[in-house]
């Protein structure tokens, strides 16, 4: 509940606020008659932020003031207002909604956004050093959505650094609080102009219309600066996250700028050995820093396919699956022998490939079996009616010529006295010379389970 006066009903300052902010002369004013400051929450080399109470809404926002020395002449004065306008038609839920904006009676420009609770990417680096993988990844998909929308819109931040991504705390529809990544203080450097010098640099918090850390190589050279400006901050930001650093580490703020122009940042794995960081999620933010503009992903919604793609290659390497394979285990060998691999279906049948195998020797055993016993050699029997008949000798099949069955005539014999019966086959005996249709006789040959 907030305290007001019981005389005037004005809002009063809490003993603790103004302790928190000693002497500071903005607590309790009101402006433009319709935010009354009551806690100063923040301060930066743009200005000081204020928890204040929108009149007549009742609600709870947070007013940032611009630093007078910021906005001296009418012109820079219509140049906010200008900008101010355009930011407050930024709808992504991941940008923070600015409500209103204007000139207070004494003179402050300032802004009024909804206020967040929870603590920027700033604050969780330095407690925690570097992020888990998956939640730097989250942080840069979520960043890249809000930029999307700026740059269609013609908005470019120029000043995009972990304290400028808040991770807010909003509460869904079925009373369950998560963190929902949003992107400050769009377009404030190009609200206040383009005509400061590249060496004021800001002793408090080192910025010259962005922070050094994060600055693009053409914002330190004072070029014309377009969308890729804030990817490649963002690139430096997702380096920071995942190695636990940025790019450049100098303390002189010149230094660093001079390295972002020509320097190239070390790689991850001389960086954080220890995180065993991807190479597809390293080469993505090693495009995003590119010295030159044209080398960098030509939009938020350029790099945030090929941060995703990169995630989904990782993700699959890891796993020992190529992302060509929807599903399945596949072995080492067979994942090394192509890009493309075909795995079998759940609950397709095993191969029959065995039972084919056995059929296909079962025939060539009976096969090989028929010919053999037509082939074999069998005795002829002799006429009955015959005494003189000549007697019927089977040789035996020579050894270079198998197969051939061959006739001889034997001088004659005494008649036999019992029924013809067959002659016992003689030894082998050296073979006769072939005649000619004998040597004309098939061979039969086995190669492989196949008849020839």
């Amino acid at each position: 509940m907030k305290a007001t006066c019981p005389h005037d009903g004005m809002h009063l300052v809490r003993a603790a606020d103004l302790a928190d902010a000693p002497g500071d002369p903005m607590l309790g004013r009101t402006l433009d008659g319709r935010f009354t400051l009551l806690a100063k929450v923040g301060s930066g080399s743009m200005g000081a932020v204020y928890r204040a109470r929108q009149q007549p809404m009742g609600r709870d926002v947070a007013v940032k003031i611009l630093r007078s020395d910021r906005a001296l002449d009418a012109a820079a004065k219509g140049r906010f207002l200008r900008e101010a306008r355009t930011n407050s038609a930024l709808a992504s839920a991941h940008t923070v909604t600015v409500f209103d904006f204007g000139e207070s009676e004494s003179g402050e420009l300032f802004l009024a956004m909804e206020l967040l609770e929870g603590e920027s990417v700033g604050e969780r680096l330095t407690r925690q050093k570097r992020l888990p993988v998956s939640s730097a990844i989250d942080v840069a998909r979520q960043a890249l959505l809000s930029l999307g929308e700026a740059h269609a819109k013609g908005i470019v931040h120029r000043d995009l650094k972990p304290d400028n991504l808040f991770f807010a705390k909003v509460v869904n529809a079925h009373g369950q609080t998560h963190e929902v990544v949003k992107v400050l203080d769009f377009g404030i450097a190009k609200m206040l102009g383009e005509n400061v010098e590249m060496n004021a640099i800001e002793t408090q918090a080192g910025t010259v219309f962005g922070t050094p850390r994060y600055m693009s190589p053409e914002q330190a050279q004072a070029k014309s600066l377009d969308g890729r400006t804030d990817l490649y901050s963002l690139g430096v930001i997702l380096y920071h996250m995942l190695t636990g650093r940025p790019p450049f580490t100098d303390d002189d703020a010149i230094i660093v700028m001079a390295r972002h122009i020509k320097s190239v940042p070390k790689p991850f794995a001389e960086v954080a050995p220890d995180a065993q960081l991807s190479p597809e999620i390293e080469r993505v933010v090693m495009r995003a820093l590119a010295k030159d503009p044209a080398s960098r992903p030509d939009s938020a919604a350029t790099m945030l396919v090929e941060l995703n793609a990169a995630v989904e290659a990782s993700q699959a390497v890891s796993s020992g699956v190529r992302t060509s394979v929807a599903t399945g285990d596949v072995p080492a060998s067979s994942a090394a022998a192509g890009d493309s691999l075909e795995i079998a279906a759940v609950g397709q049948p095993a191969s029959r490939t065995p039972l084919l195998l056995l059929a296909a020797a079962v025939v060539v055993v009976a096969g090989l079996s028929a010919t053999v016993y037509a082939l074999w050699p069998r005795p002829l029997p002799r006429a009955a009616t015959s005494a003189s008949a000549p007697a019927i000798a089977i040789a035996p099949p020579p050894v270079a010529a198998a197969s051939v069955v061959e006739v001889i005539e034997l001088p004659a014999a005494p008649a036999p006295t019992a029924a013809p019966r067959p002659t016992a086959a003689r030894p082998p005996q050296p073979a006769a010379k072939p005649s000619a249709s004998a040597s004309a006789a098939p061979t039969t040959k086995l190669r492989y389970g196949t008849l020839e």
